[in-house]
């Protein structure tokens, strides 16, 4: 009986453990990515920037902001692609709610989700091509007036 109770609590060491290193790699992927500060251009001409990260391997665009407890109202997170092309995007494992800008290759933003539920595993889809997904804190787009037709500076955006 008292094996039984040594083996029983080294499973759960071994499961607090294995959750622990998982959910640090997110935790330490995530600092280690470089903050850019980047511009958006609203229509009514009013400059917005936003301190984000940048996403561009398939790795750090399939961890995105997942695991995050919070984002500043001047975070974000810039997806970036080759081309054009309709995206979609889910909130599976996204703590936090998020406003998601779809921009295309002309850095014009096409499309805004407002409010994406975190946790949601509904898929949110660009309704027009984009080359940039920019994630931010739900409720930022509609408080910094960006609605479709806002730019996305490229000065700001280094390669």
């Amino acid at each position: 009986m008292k094996n039984q109770n040594r083996k029983l609590k080294f499973k759960f060491f071994l499961f607090f453990l294995g959750i622990f290193i998982y959910y640090g790699s997110f935790t330490s992927f995530a600092s280690s990515l470089d903050k850019n500060q980047i511009t958006i251009i609203t229509v009514e001409g009013h400059l917005e920037h936003l301190n984000v990260e940048y996403a561009r391997s398939k790795e750090e665009k399939s961890i995105g902001l997942m695991f995050r407890e919070e984002l500043d109202d001047d975070e974000g997170m810039l997806f970036i692609w080759d081309t054009d092309s309709l995206r979609q995007f889910w909130m599976k494992n996204t703590l936090i709610n998020l406003d998601i800008l779809f921009i295309n290759s002309e850095y014009q933003v096409v499309h805004i989700e407002e409010n994406a539920h975190k946790g949601s595993t509904s898929l949110i889809s660009s309704k027009f091509p984009a080359k940039f997904v920019l994630e931010i804190k739900a409720g930022q787009s509609r408080l910094r007036n960006i609605s479709p037709g806002a730019i996305l500076s490229v000065k700001n955006l280094s390669n």
